[in-house]
């Protein structure tokens, strides 16, 4: 066999073992099929039945929220992002206290008017149980509408044609003209956060900001005192930590509304190749024979050339000095840039991702009621006037 026949035959071999690595359409479509299965026992504040759906002959995964219920997780709940949640994360950002009065005034109108309407369930299409999630740069409108008119149809059957169907994770960097073509097609589009997007990291120019400078700095400090850990490479007693890590900054820190995860989620995020997680571990010179656990962890998922901080857990008690959370945000970072990709650093430390490049945008749900009674329609058509009059423009203009 010649020198150049052997080259090929060991980079088929190569793909073949690592074939999950590199097809993350089929990552998807694995977690997909385990969402539809067991996805309502993965998230315990949104257990909700997960169905799936075509779209250009991709499977999607489908929420469906009957519960009208202003306690579920944010991320499968509009009643919980323009009720409870909100209110919660009044007292997070730095605003004066009239207008913190005056929002959550609006809070609990909206919360009320959803409630009393039946409008705080709905189906959520092409949603994963996540804050962000991702679309690909050839959805289109018509896509859209068809997969619409499809569970219309499913949930008609299931009697469920009261709800309303929910498209989140909308943005203007991305998804502009659809935006436009949604709503020139009967979608309402409400704001439903602020993101950060760091799109310039393929620039030699995203490494002189003074605090990455700072970030690399303290990486190369540390990097003999711990180690990176794959998630593949992950024991039982990792994903447990990880999740714990988890809950004590997302969950008991912040709003309690975030995604309440079980394990397993992380577990099948992770085998399925969805999400790639990257542990961070304190290294024990002294006793190699057991390991330390977790400091913490980042989770990031890909489409195309778009990449997202999903997930993500650090050590409180640990000293400010180690800055686990610059670290695992600087992983993120520089995972995205060796792939010259795009990052959706979700929402919130504002100020902490514009140093580092990124810049805020506001996120958008796109909502489709035409087959509902007329008087559902009105009531949510009022509260969509009064959001967009009072709370767009400041979410468009302020950075949080």
């Amino acid at each position: 066999m010649g020198w150049y026949a052997h080259r090929l035959q060991l980079i088929f071999y190569f793909i073949m073992q690592n074939k999950l690595s590199l097809n993350s359409s089929q990552h998807r479509q694995d977690f997909v099929e385990v969402l539809c299965t067991q996805g309502n026992h993965f998230v315990n504040n949104a257990p909700f039945q997960v169905t799936s759906t075509e779209i250009n002959n991709e499977k999607v995964p489908v929420i469906w929220n009957t519960s009208n219920n202003p306690q579920t997780s944010w991320i499968a709940s509009l009643l919980n992002s323009y009720g409870p949640y909100a209110r919660a994360e009044l007292e997070l950002i730095h605003t004066p206290k009239y207008l913190r009065l005056f929002f959550a005034g609006l809070s609990y109108i909206a919360q009320l008017s959803m409630q009393m309407s039946g409008l705080g369930s709905g189906i959520f299409l092409d949603h994963w149980f996540l804050a962000t999630n991702i679309y690909p740069s050839n959805r289109t409108t018509n896509d859209i509408l068809l997969a619409v008119k499809n569970l219309i149809k499913e949930a008609a059957d299931k009697n469920l044609n009261n709800l309303p169907i929910i498209i989140r994770s909308l943005t203007p960097i991305f998804h502009a003209d659809m935006i436009n073509e949604l709503q020139q097609n009967g979608f309402l589009l409400i704001p439903t956060r602020q993101v950060w997007i760091a799109s310039n990291l393929h620039e030699p120019s995203w490494r002189r900001h003074a605090d990455v400078k700072r970030d690399l700095r303290l990486e190369k400090k540390y990097t003999s005192q711990s180690e990176w850990v794959a998630g593949t490479d992950f024991s039982d007693d990792d994903f447990e930590r990880a999740l714990f890590l988890y809950n004590q900054l997302y969950r008991k820190k912040y709003p309690p509304y975030n995604p309440d995860y079980s394990v397993d989620f992380f577990k099948t995020a992770v085998q399925t190749g969805f999400i790639q997680f990257y542990g961070l571990r304190l290294v024990n010179h002294s006793d190699t024979s057991s390991k330390n656990p977790l400091s913490g962890f980042v989770g990031l998922t890909r489409r195309e050339n778009q990449f997202a901080t999903l997930i993500l857990g650090y050590d409180l008690e640990l000293p400010i000095q180690y800055g686990l959370y610059r670290r695992l945000m600087l992983k993120a970072f520089l995972e995205t840039e060796k792939h010259r990709g795009i990052l959706h650093c979700s929402a919130g430390a504002g100020n902490f991702k514009a140093q580092r490049g990124a810049q805020f945008y506001p996120e958008f749900a796109a909502i489709w009621m035409q087959h509902l009674p007329g008087y559902r329609q009105s009531i949510f058509k009022t509260l969509n006037k009064i959001i967009n009059t009072f709370i767009t423009p400041y979410a468009t203009k302020k950075q949080f």
